[in-house]
């Protein structure tokens, strides 16, 4: 998977509902992609973005 699959599938992941947070998105990523989506979303914009997504998922399915 290459850095910028791993930061798609994390988009992926808020937008499917399934996952609350961050943290939980990184955890259901690939042991081996971890430490790049952390460092991507580290970043504090992109991590707003993340879970603005994932709340705005988690809501609509619940």
């Amino acid at each position: 998977m290459t850095t910028i699959s791993a930061i798609e599938l994390a988009f992926d992941l808020a937008r499917s509902g399934q996952c609350r947070s961050v943290s939980d998105i990184i955890r259901r990523l690939p042991a081996q992609e971890r430490s790049v989506a952390e460092a991507h979303f580290a970043e504090p914009a992109a991590r707003r973005e993340l879970i603005l997504m994932c709340s705005d998922a988690w809501l609509a399915a619940g």
